[in-house]
């Protein structure tokens, strides 16, 4: 086999182990819209949501990331006990299209929700994530406060 021919082998495997993996990933990070009413279901819970499509930046990518390590770094507690819970969502994924129009959805969003029995009781979105996301400590204290704040009033 030829230099070339090797390299075309490698390039191949790497091509189908990155979709692999793509697909992998997104199959796990997401949720139907039946599935998170249905954990809702118990009482009352509070949702922070990550929406996004399925093709997404670096950007999007680190508010997903940095939202998620914010939630699990200050409300250990409320997610341990299920008050709390953290979800990706692709909003291209079938059955989730509502989403958009739910939560007036422009781009990726971070929002919060709170469900009472399952039925959604209030939402808010936190607007400010694309304006704070290249300050990684503004960022994740912006999601600290918004949730203890949102959570608060309940």
């Amino acid at each position: 086999m030829s230099g070339k021919g090797a390299l075309r082998l490698i390039l191949l495997a790497f091509v189908a182990v990155s979709i692999g993996w793509f697909v992998t990933r997104e199959a796990s990070n997401t949720t139907d819209a039946a599935n998170a009413v249905q954990a809702a279901s118990n009482g009352r819970q509070v949702m922070v949501y990550y929406f996004h499509r399925t093709a997404r930046c670096a950007t999007c990518l680190k508010i997903e990331e940095l939202s998620e390590s914010s939630v699990a770094a200050n409300f250990a507690d409320e997610l341990q006990n299920g008050d709390l819970e953290f979800k990706s969502v692709n909003v291209e994924t079938e059955g989730n299209e509502h989403f958009v129009d739910d939560y007036q959805l422009v781009s990726q969003a971070v929002v919060l929700v709170d469900y009472r029995d399952g039925v959604q009781e209030k939402w808010k979105n936190l607007d400010q994530v694309w304006d704070l996301v290249h300050t990684d400590d503004a960022f994740t204290g912006y999601v600290r406060d918004e949730v203890r704040s949102f959570l608060a009033t309940l």
